[in-house]
């Protein structure tokens, strides 16, 4: 029973203070409900990890914290609804809505206040060092974790190591000094030498690892150097050292270390039949009762799924051009669905396979001739089939069969894959001139799965410098098109690259490109549900329907601002 009483006010307190980072700066000691002495031994340090993980998951529970990764150029939304502050990220303008900002503060600073609890205390329980340094590092990864994906959105950001009181008049940190403290962190984490490989319960499941590894630090590590090679620092240097620790991963898992690799086809990877597997690094887990909606619940089974169809939330969607420039092979199969199973006749449930560009008429779209009624692809990451009873099924997603309707399901959040590793061991080796030949295998390895034309493959013998590291930029980007869980994203590439400009100037621009060329067939259903086939007579263009009307504004309009009810509480959060 003090088990328990004691978790519960370890939640509580990792919980009710994280409304504002302002919120915890202001605590009063005397007040905590747990204390200094609480982190006494081995039971206390799990539930204080368990705890910490319980904001881990709050953090991705659902999509309101990941709302800004619309300013990527994969990632748009659906109109209307409640869509306005995704509408507003991927228009690049201050959001009227802030509850993507506001969750995202929140969530996060609940991250680091827990980790912190968990560094100042953790050092004085009876526990074996092993036990500790597990502790220790996980808690200093998180803490890692969190600024680090603070810095990419906010810019300058408050950073507090030991949940002090400073009357709401806590200072931001520079860019630069935020970055030097992931990096602090995720050294301290390395050397607490973490297991490559955990057992047990609550640390795996299924044979793969829940707690974070040496491996996934190391992967972390050349991630931040990748962006601190990047906007806004510029620190090129640093292309060398995310080489170098991609590199300790890659030759880890050459050498047996590291129990990672790339599944052999694309469609396991987003496979609810294969929910754990050695792809994955880094991946948070959540709980088994589908249904559910706590915090401890994905609740993003339908994040992707266009409204046109039934459960659909259409929260983030693709972007037509993206789709269209996006290459051929098992990989885009795996991404996006080929055709739309679309229900036809209301009153049987009648469905039919369409494609997304499909019209009623065969004529070109005009707005309101589209089968598909959001006239936009879409990713299926998180779409799973239903059997006859309507549950969801455990395989690969099959595009031509029913999609399960529910809104939440226990399926991994893959944080970082090892597909990751190897574009970013490519790219930053291209960048800093490092292992090319080792650079062009790996991303060899990459396009091997993920493209059905041997030529797009061999294509990377050739590649070196520049080119190959853009080649590696570009297939990181297809990697995670759409996966706006990433540690990663699309947007975060471009925003390192300083490119989100580019994804402004399609969406403000005339988007006249052709979409769909004359003379393609194309599998519709008229008025009444019935299937036929047509002929596109004429060029099928975009036609986005949401205009940008803000203009661009550099660095302003790359970051996002600081949460309005933290602004009111502390002067200094003010760029």
């Amino acid at each position: 029973m003090k088990t328990k009483i004691l978790l519960g006010c370890l939640v509580a307190a990792s919980l009710l203070p994280a409304a504002s980072c302002s919120d915890f700066l202001t605590e009063d000691p005397k007040g905590k409900l747990v204390p200094e002495n609480f982190y006494s031994n081995q039971d206390e340090l799990n539930l204080g990890v368990y705890s910490l993980y319980s904001l881990v998951q709050a953090f991705q529970a659902n999509s309101n914290p990941l709302i800004v990764q619309c300013q990527g150029d994969d990632v748009t939304s659906t109109t209307g609804s409640n869509k306005a502050a995704y509408l507003s990220a991927d228009a690049f303008e201050v959001p009227s809505d802030t509850k993507g900002l506001d969750d995202n503060w929140m969530r996060l600073y609940a991250i680091v206040k827990t980790s912190n609890m968990i560094i100042d205390n953790a050092p004085g329980a009876n526990a074996s060092k092993e036990e500790v340094d597990i502790a220790m590092g996980q808690a200093y990864y998180w803490r890692a974790f969190s600024y680090f994906n603070l810095v990419r959105i906010f810019g300058p950001i408050p950073v507090d190591l030991h949940n002090v009181t400073d009357n709401n008049a806590v200072q931001i940190v520079s860019v630069e000094n935020v970055y030097a403290q992931i990096v602090s962190d995720l050294i301290a984490a390395e050397n607490c030498n973490l297991p490559a490989k955990y057992t047990g319960n609550y640390r795996s499941i299924e044979g793969q690892n829940l707690y974070v590894s040496q491996q996934t630090v190391k992967a972390t590590l050349a991630a931040v150097y990748m962006a601190m090679a990047g906007y806004p620092l510029n620190k090129t240097e640093y292309y060398g050292m995310a080489a170098d620790k991609a590199k300790e991963v890659v030759d880890g898992v050459n050498n047996g270390t590291y129990d990672q690799s790339l599944l052999r086809d694309w469609e396991n990877v987003y496979s609810y039949g294969m929910n754990h597997h050695n792809e994955t690094l880094l991946g948070i887990d959540y709980n088994a009762t589908l249904g559910g909606w706590s915090t401890g619940d994905s609740q993003l089974s339908s994040c992707h799924q266009l409204a046109s169809l039934e459960g659909g939330w259409g929260d983030f969607l693709p972007e037509r051009l993206f789709w269209k420039k996006y290459p051929d092979g098992p990989r885009k199969d795996a991404v996006f669905a080929k055709q739309l199973l679309v229900v036809v006749d209301d009153k049987t449930k009648k469905r039919e396979l369409v494609d997304w560009w499909a019209t009623r008429d065969g004529q070109p779209y005009n707005g309101t001739n589209a089968v598909v009624t959001e006239y936009r692809p879409m990713y299926v990451a998180f779409t799973v089939n239903a059997d006859d009873t309507g549950a969801p099924i455990a395989a690969p997603y099959d595009y031509t069969k029913p999609h399960w309707t529910g809104m939440c399901i226990n399926k991994r959040h893959q944080i970082i894959r090892y597909s990751e590793v190897l574009c970013w061991f490519a790219e930053a080796s291209g960048r800093s001139g490092k292992y090319e030949g080792e650079a062009r295998a790996a991303l060899k390895q990459v396009r091997q799965r993920a493209y059905s034309d041997p030529a797009k493959v061999n294509e990377v013998d050739a590649l070196s410098g520049d080119a190959l590291a853009e080649a590696a930029y570009d297939e990181h980007g297809y990697e995670v098109a759409g996966y706006v869980f990433a540690l990663v994203t699309r947007r975060a590439d471009q925003f390192r690259m300083n490119r989100l400009e580019e994804a402004y100037n399609y969406r403000a621009g005339s988007q006249d490109e052709i979409l769909v060329p004359a003379g393609t067939l194309t599998h519709s259903v008229d008025d009444a549900g019935k299937p036929f086939t047509y002929t596109t007579t004429q060029d099928l263009k975009l036609q986005e329907e949401m205009p940008v009307t803000v203009g661009w504004s550099g660095e302003s309009s790359m970051y996002q601002i600081y949460p309005p009810k933290e602004t009111e509480k502390n002067p200094n959060l003010r760029r």
